[in-house]
């Protein structure tokens, strides 16, 4: 299948990466601004006669089946719209779009256009969650029905950067990843949130740096939230650390490592033993590039297809309304 690198930004050097390792054709490439394109063939060779400065001209010019959008969030529902209606799938960075309402628009023409529309939400796609997601369908603590997830970072202090100078950017950068792998890991969605942000004395992000969420999840799960985008202390892993307790035991994320705990300490079987990580055959941007041309060749929808990531997008948006509100927000209110 041949298709169309849209955005030639920071990003777009991974997925030629990733393209090239996959011998994945592609042919055209988007980009209208001059400045960026220099920088880019600084690090790649493509033909300058295979960049257009819209996404128009590069469908005229190729014989393309899929799109590959790496532009901005806000730019990303004009991306879509254009491509459905040229019946080409799409594969996009995440999230779907930075407004709701724009995200909701995309799953729906992408569901009357017939296409694979999938979400790049990498994390899911981990040695560490996919280990984790069988220990819990295995059922190895039980029932779970407490999820802790703490994620503290020295995060996104590049001066200027959107990252920076944007409000709630940790809740709908880093907030998206792992909302996405609850959802994932757990197998349940998000019925409910209460949240509270707010930005540290000695923070460099002009919106809020920190927060608590609490999300009530399907079946009375409780998964809680916590992040701090501006650590000068100990780190955790852009995975976060983990604690999901059952009846039988806790599973617990400690760096890079998993570990299984059982009964109490008063019990004579009470153990804790590490887990080793369950062997992929690959992860990260290949294994969505594979998932996604699987998905079209089966005639299905892939794993993270936009109708399914509309949910953990959702709950960034739940997280920043609880926020700013004051008060428990149901996702029902978000997602009708």
């Amino acid at each position: 299948m041949q298709g169309i690198l849209c955005g030639l930004g920071g990003r777009a050097r991974s997925w030629i990466d990733v393209s090239n390792r996959k011998g994945i054709a592609l042919t055209a490439f988007v980009e209208p601004s001059e400045e960026q394109v220099e920088i880019m063939l600084q690090h790649h060779e493509i033909p300058k006669d295979q960049i257009f400065k819209s996404l128009g001209e590069a469908i005229e010019n190729s014989d393309a089946q899929f799109v590959m959008d790496v532009t901005p969030p806000h730019i990303h529902e004009l991306v879509a719209m254009e491509a459905f209606g040229a019946g080409l799938h799409v594969i996009s960075e995440k999230p779907l779009s930075d407004d709701l309402e724009a995200a909701k628009q995309v799953v729906r023409a992408a569901k009357d256009a017939g296409v694979v529309h999938m979400i790049a939400q990498n994390y899911r796609f981990g040695e560490m969650p996919r280990t984790t997601r069988r220990l819990v369908d295995e059922g190895v603590i039980g029932e779970p029905e407490q999820v802790i997830i703490s994620f503290f970072m020295n995060w996104a202090d590049s001066p200027g950067s959107h990252y920076v100078t944007q409000p709630f950017m940790l809740i709908k950068d880093m907030g998206v990843h792992h909302f996405d792998l609850m959802r994932y890991i757990l197998n349940r969605d998000a019925v409910n949130v209460l949240a509270h942000s707010w930005n540290p004395t000695w923070g460099w992000h002009q919106g809020h740096a920190s927060h608590t969420a609490i999300f009530e999840m399907s079946g009375g799960l409780v998964a809680t939230h916590h992040a701090l985008g501006c650590s000068k202390g100990h780190n955790t892993t852009y995975n976060a650390d983990w604690h999901i307790a059952g009846p039988e035991g806790s599973i617990t994320w400690e760096g890079s490592q998993i570990f299984v705990s059982h009964g109490h300490k008063t019990e004579k079987q009470g153990q804790r033993y590490e887990v080793e990580h369950d062997t992929l055959p690959e992860g990260g941007q290949d294994a969505i590039i594979t998932e996604f041309f699987s998905a079209i060749e089966d005639g299905r929808q892939p794993e993270c297809n936009c109708e399914d990531n509309l949910k953990s997008l959702a709950m960034t948006f739940a997280v920043v309304k609880s926020s700013q509100e004051k008060r428990t927000v149901e996702m029902a209110e978000l997602l009708g």
